[in-house]
């Protein structure tokens, strides 16, 4: 496969699993109940790991572990992502919102994005990287533990979704699907970045602190 190819590949996968952030976020805003919003959130990505899609939360993580072993282009394979992410989240915000749910979740949305729209560029790196570290310890969790079908790997992945959720931390990703659903992305872009950055520092912290303390 050229490179062509596989950054068309990279792309789809990728607006995929945007596509299940958006899910995700869909039947958390129709929950009166937080906790149940927050565990059901997590389908989405469950299934993104299942189905192996491209997620940029889940991947990013990785961006240290293959710098080390100067794959350069895994930048590049995260940016792809990224892009995607958001092309599905924006996809997903589109057609739910031309259905009888669509008011009813942006206006349930409403109060989530001022909060992120008002609040500082620290702050919302911060949130992020919290959020960036939770993801990871899901995402690699899933991924060492599912070949051995040990039941940890689907609960680190609901707890981590969970956690972030309840905490109030920042998931770039899901950020895009409410930024889209309330028609606010163009005013959002400064805080998306500064999430995503966030997000890129916290899923990178246990790989550093794993590579500083090997032996």
């Amino acid at each position: 496969m050229n490179f062509y190819e596989q950054s068309i590949k990279t792309v789809i996968l990728s607006i995929a699993a945007g596509f299940c952030i958006g899910v995700g976020g869909i039947v958390f805003l129709a929950q009166s109940n937080k906790i149940a919003g927050a565990f059901l959130f997590a389908v989405g990505l469950l299934t993104i790991l299942v189905f192996r899609f491209n997620l940029f939360t889940g991947m990013v993580g990785y961006v240290l572990e293959n710098l080390m072993e100067k794959k350069w282009s895994y930048l590049l394979t995260v940016l792809l992502v990224w892009i995607g992410n958001f092309a599905g989240t924006a996809l997903a915000s589109l057609l739910v919102g031309l259905t009888r749910l669509g008011d009813g979740l942006a206006a349930a949305c409403e109060g989530i994005v001022q909060t992120k729209l008002n609040d500082s560029w620290y702050s919302l790196l911060l949130l992020g990287v919290f959020c960036g570290m939770l993801m990871f310890i899901a995402v690699d969790t899933f991924k060492k533990r599912i070949g051995e079908k040990d039941f940890l790997c689907v609960v680190a992945v609901f707890m981590g979704v969970m956690v972030f959720i309840l905490a109030g931390f920042e998931h770039s990703i899901a950020d895009m699907f409410y930024f889209c659903l309330t028609g606010t992305v163009g005013k959002a872009i400064p805080a998306l970045l500064w999430i995503t950055l966030g997000n890129a520092i916290g899923g990178n912290l246990i790989p550093l602190f794993q590579k500083l303390t090997q032996s």
